[in-house]
């Protein structure tokens, strides 16, 4: 199976860029996912080691395969939608719409886009 990248930190960095704009593109994609990553991750549903260290942030790839089931289900549903939100100047901190998701997902599995597939 392919491996699918959603999002990666070496996406935003570029090798003419000087040592205080590589620190902070990789500062501004800390500051994107930590919050949602956190979020995930004590939700049972990112199943990867929150990165620890700055060199960790900039060598993380959010892949498909990083996420159970459920988790894979709300990435497709939330993360766009998140992301563009994010790009307009909401606050990353703001995972309002990937609560309510998740909240609608477990209240009606049978309703889920991963169980329409399997």
């Amino acid at each position: 199976m392919k491996v699918f990248i959603i999002d990666a930190c070496k996406w935003y960095l570029d090798e003419e860029m000087d040592d205080t704009s590589k620190l902070d593109a990789i500062d501004k994609f800390k500051s994107r996912y930590e919050p949602l990553l956190g979020f995930l991750f004590e939700s049972q549903l990112y199943k990867c080691d929150l990165p620890k260290s700055f060199e960790d942030w900039q060598s993380l790839e959010i892949k498909l395969s990083d996420f159970s089931e459920e988790g894979l289900e709300l990435v497709m549903q939330c993360h766009d939608q998140w992301l563009d939100s994010v790009e307009k100047g909401v606050s990353p901190k703001n995972i309002k719409l990937w609560e309510r998701e998740l909240y609608k997902i477990r209240q009606d599995p049978n309703e889920s886009l991963i169980q329409a597939f399997n």
